[in-house]
């Protein structure tokens, strides 16, 4: 209700109220509609439980109609039932998809208390409840992709009912004339050509109930009732063999599968109209022309449709949807794509690191973390960055500028069962070799069980990506935008080296490869070969490494 709408209904409804003192209480009204018009929500009011509006004329109970609450649903409890909607989770996300549910229905759940967890494309969250009371009906199943907006939940709200006002009744003469319009509008239907034709060949869909209404009770994923909208297909005829009857995408393609093999006439329903039919046909009565197509479209039985899901199944390839972290992959390598790019590769020697890692792997600082090469070639990073800061920095979106970030956010490349992960560790510049280790091992963690949260994965200023653990030693690594360069080190082997240079001495040393890439755009050859120069000469004499820490 607008506010200027709403004070003169509330002026217009005071003076009703106060006519018939009895009903309800008019001035507790009057006081709860004047309210309405203020814009107070309803359902922080004190409202009398008024049901009978029919001593008031029909303009006022159309006010009155109007007054109902559109954010709840009677329930014909205590307290209204309020729909949990999936919120707006981060800048540019459109959908997430719904990975577990903390409660069931039936529950009883406080406010902010865990209701589910979603993941969108960038990072895992979970929701709290913003009411308290019972969940009542769950509208998606793990796994299902929910977009922004849609409901999740109905909660049975444990705060005192809202307003619930009737909408204004006809008059008799008003019901009767709708009455009459609806029975020539049914009359006109069934007259229509081809009508009995179509109800003869899809039973299913000629009842009282509208074919998207049955369609809403099958239980099914958001994704095949998509499927079945565009092949004009009503849920309730395809028989679902996943848990608890609910139709999957198999069970619908090995029904239009079907379809397809019994002819041609029961794809849809507008083939009925290529078919000379008249108003009294029915489907004994027609034309020889004709009475092939409506033997055609006898529905598959139960073994039928199971032969041809089978068939289909191992036809037809099997569909990945990408979420969560690969579909932000295809998003970032698509954007990295249009990148010109500049590698450089390097030989580090690590026979210093080795011993100097061995000397600190077991030092009580370390608060039983393991501490691996990587936050020393993390250091490294960040001291090499100092000297070129211009590898810190992203492009701006127009092209016209260059952000040089003062703040190294250093991106650790994760392979997680869930896809490639990319969290950073904020202000490497000013952690120590311990406090880096301490942050790598907590990030590890959380990728590994899908647990990184947004700041996670967000505000990264530079990428490492350790291949090594997997093997190889060389790559052509792809800058993640907006960054403008990232580093990838390989595996670190022994391998014969000469001693010293110019030593004819040869000798046994641990060797690492590193392959860097960057935005050319930004960065130049001669920039980049310097940086490297500089981390390679940190990681071969980690002593120096001593003269930095702050």
């Amino acid at each position: 209700m607008r506010r200027s709408g709403g004070a003169a209904a509330s002026r217009l409804l005071t003076a009703l109220l106060a006519r018939q003192p009895g009903a309800c209480g008019a001035l507790g009204a009057a006081r709860t509609l004047r309210a309405v018009a203020a814009g107070s929500p309803a359902s922080r009011l004190a409202v009398p439980q008024c049901r009978e509006t029919a001593w008031l004329p029909p303009a006022a109970r159309t006010v009155l109609g109007a007054c109902r609450p559109l954010s709840t649903t009677p329930s014909g409890g205590d307290g209204p039932v309020k729909q949990f909607r999936l919120a707006q989770t981060g800048e540019g996300i459109k959908e997430c998809e719904l990975v577990a549910w903390f409660v069931k229905e039936g529950d009883a759940v406080e406010e902010f208390g865990r209701m589910c967890e979603v993941q969108s494309d960038k990072a895992t969250l979970e929701i709290t409840s913003p009411y308290a009371g019972t969940v009542t009906k769950l509208h998606h199943e793990p796994g299902d992709v929910v977009q922004v907006g849609d409901v999740l939940a109905d909660i049975h709200s444990a705060a005192g009912p809202d307003v619930e006002l009737h909408s204004p009744q006809l008059d008799a003469g008003s019901t009767a004339q709708q009455q009459q319009q609806q029975q020539q509008q049914q009359q006109q239907e069934e007259h229509a050509p081809g009508t009995a034709r179509r109800q003869a060949l899809h039973p299913a869909t000629s009842g009282s109930i509208g074919g998207d209404e049955v369609a809403d009770r099958v239980l099914t994923s958001p994704a095949v009732r998509r499927l079945a909208r565009e092949h004009n297909i009503t849920l309730a005829q395809v028989e679902g063999t996943g848990p608890g009857g609910r139709a999957t995408k198999g069970d619908l393609l090995a029904y239009l599968d079907a379809l397809s093999a019994a002819g041609p006439g029961t794809v849809g329903e507008d083939v009925v109209h290529d078919v000379p039919t008249t108003e009294e046909a029915t489907v004994s009565g027609l034309p020889e022309a004709s009475a092939h197509v409506a033997q055609a479209t006898a529905l598959p039985t139960a073994g039928e449709a199971a032969a041809a899901a089978a068939a289909a199944a191992a036809a037809e390839p099997t569909v990945i949807h990408l979420r969560g972290y690969r579909k932000a992959m295809v998003k970032s390598m698509s954007a990295a794509a249009a990148i010109p790019h500049f590698h450089f590769c390097d030989e580090v020697q690590l026979d210093a690191l080795v011993e100097l890692r061995q000397a600190l792997k077991a030092d009580p600082s370390l608060t039983g973390t393991k501490l691996t090469f990587l936050p020393f070639f993390i250091k490294a990073a960040a001291l090499a960055l100092r000297e070129y800061p211009l590898l810190n920095a992203s492009l701006a979106p127009d092209g016209g500028s260059v952000l040089q970030h003062h703040s190294v956010n250093l991106g650790i490349a994760m392979n997680t069962p869930h896809g490639l992960a990319v969290p950073n560790i904020k202000a490497v510049q000013s952690k120590s070799v311990a406090e880096l280790a301490a942050e790598l091992a907590r990030l590890q963690a959380a990728a590994a069980a899908n647990k990184l949260s947004q700041a996670d994965v967000s505000g990264g200023t530079f990428t490492l990506s350790n291949i090594g653990t997997i093997g190889g030693t060389y790559a052509t690594p792809l800058v993640n935008p907006p960054e403008v360069a990232i580093m990838a080190v390989g595996r670190a082997q022994r391998l014969p080296r000469f001693a010293r240079e110019g030593s004819s001495e040869v000798v046994a040393a641990s060797v690492m490869n590193v392959s860097l890439g960057a935005d050319h755009r930004v960065v130049d050859g001669a920039m980049l070969a310097s940086f490297a120069q500089a981390w390679r000469s940190y990681v071969e004499n980690p002593g120096r490494l001593l003269l930095h820490l702050r």
